[in-house]
Order: C-alpha cells, then sequence, then structure tokens
C-alpha cells in the first residue's frame, strides 16, 4: 500500500536554494536600514557669512 519514494539530494539542495538565497538577501538589507536607526545623522554646517 504505501509505496516509498526518495527525493533527488540535488532536488532538495536546489529547493533549500531557492528559498534560503532571498531570504538572506532580505534580512541583510533589512539590517542594513535597520542600522541606520542606529546611527547619528551627519552634522550639518551651515556657511559662514562674510
Amino acid at each position: 500500500m504505501s509505496e516509498s519514494r526518495t527525493s533527488s539530494p540535488a532536488l532538495i539542495v536546489g529547493a533549500w536554494l531557492l528559498v534560503a538565497l532571498p531570504l538572506v538577501w532580505g534580512v541583510y538589507k533589512t539590517g542594513l536600514n535597520a542600522a541606520k536607526l542606529f546611527t547619528s545623522p551627519p552634522a550639518v554646517t551651515t556657511p559662514v557669512a562674510k
């Protein structure tokens, strides 16, 4: 009744890469944007009138 099937290791690795690569990219970009919240803004300099 129950038939056991095996999946190709290459297919499993490919499926994980298909999911993991965009996930890692999104976490990386989110980390870069979140880091902006914890850095001080650049000092604003006003021109000196002569």
